[in-house]
């Protein structure tokens, strides 16, 4: 083999060693459930019940960002509820300092059963839909949501106790 030919392998590997493949997006930090929380990295869970000093910072540190509000809501149905709320539409909701439900409006957090906030109404065949006071709702296997205005896609997602006023 030429010198030359030599150079051009060496210069061709070099060149192949720079390309980069595009990366997997990461998967979501956790995927909300009808019982609580499952973190994606690992197989502990955070489940209806648990305190909520220590679900608020699990999931502060699995979000990477702290809630943009905490506030109580004494005028529930089920009781006064307190709520912690992150920015990008996940919000937990706490009776007596226990983890009792959640809400979700962020399409980035996985949902139990494939749902996710801003899915099309179209990609949910099996899934039956009743006109109430708050819109057009639907659930399957305890979690429940709710369509945007124009009944075409998910505007919010929820499981366990919540202070919606119908």
């Amino acid at each position: 083999m030429s010198l030359r030919a030599v150079a051009a392998a060496c210069l061709t590997l070099a060149l192949a060693a720079c390309v980069t493949t595009p990366s997997e997006p990461a998967p979501p930090a956790m995927t909300l459930d009808a019982r609580g929380i499952q973190p994606t990295i690992s197989g502990l869970r955070i489940d209806f019940g648990r305190a909520q000093i220590g679900v608020v910072e699990t999931v502060s540190r699995l979000l990477d960002e702290r809630p943009e509000s905490i506030a109580t809501n004494s005028e529930c149905g089920a009781g006064p509820i307190t709520s912690a709320r992150w920015e990008d539409g996940l919000t937990l909701n706490f009776q007596d300092g226990s983890f009792v439900g959640w809400t979700n409006s962020d399409p980035d957090l996985g949902v139990a059963g494939g749902f996710r906030a801003d899915q099309l109404r179209i990609e949910m065949p099996q899934t039956s839909f009743q006109v109430t006071t708050l819109g057009t709702e639907f659930n399957r296997s305890d979690i429940f949501g709710i369509l945007d205005e124009t009944d075409t896609r998910i505007r919010l997602l929820w499981a366990g106790t919540t202070c919606f006023f119908r």
